[in-house]
């Protein structure tokens, strides 16, 4: 889920990691004052500044919703089964503003945030409201949002996943996706990473799932 979770949400230190840790998986993100060494999923590179990357980094950017993190890497199959569809794709957000909450203080509070109904939709349909108008803005394409059902399925001292389908219309056309967020916690960064693919289609979201529970220990253990 494109996670509007409120906003609680080194030269020095490269000397301090042997040269291994920065293979080609593996992505040094500055933000904010603070660096992230990122382990990318299994599978997945850094697509940022390929053409596709562009683009869908330059829609996250103009969605300006305070609710989002910052979009600072987009990924996508180091080996793409069918290039032309876009999918499956991701990517990865930070936020950051001085709060240092535990793991598993948000989860507790991601939880209730997602059996806040009510709240849950009006976030929604802003969220939406944002894509729509940066889609449009940026490319004149119209944009509606459908239904959006999402769940929490894995909490744990390392991460909290949550997995959804959504469904909408881009001029006409119905699309519907599943999808797989993690949110990682490192002293006061909070980490998002999204994955998207088309309904029925591999990786299935079980399998996006197992790739995010995965990594966030990585991730953790490399910072």
């Amino acid at each position: 889920m494109r996670n509007f979770f409120f906003k609680v949400f080194m030269t020095g230190f490269l000397s301090m990691h042997p040269a291994s840790v920065f293979a080609e998986n593996v992505e040094r993100v500055l933000f904010a004052g603070s660096e992230l060494l990122y382990p990318l999923p299994d599978g997945f590179c850094n697509i940022t500044e390929d053409l596709q990357g562009i683009v869908l980094k330059e829609i996250l950017d103009n969605q300006k919703n305070p609710m989002l993190p910052v979009a600072q890497l987009i990924i996508g199959p180091c080996q793409p089964q069918n290039p032309n569809s876009g999918y499956p794709w991701g990517w990865v957000g930070l936020m950051k503003d001085g709060s240092t909450l535990t793991q598993e203080t948000l989860n507790r509070m991601m939880a209730k945030l997602m059996a806040n109904g009510d709240l849950l939709k009006k976030l929604e349909r802003q969220t939406a409201k944002k894509s729509s108008e940066a889609l449009n803005e940026l490319f004149g394409i119209e944009l509606s949002m459908g239904a959006n059902e999402q769940r929490i399925v894995w909490a744990d001292k390392d991460s909290i996943l949550i997995l959804g389908k959504m469904s909408s219309q881009v001029e006409g056309n119905m699309i519907k996706e599943v999808y797989a967020s993690s949110t990682t916690v490192i002293e006061d960064l909070y980490i998002y990473t999204y994955l998207y693919n088309l309904e029925g289609a591999n990786p299935s979201v079980k399998q996006m799932s197992k790739l995010l529970i995965d990594n966030a220990p990585a991730l953790k253990k490399l910072n």
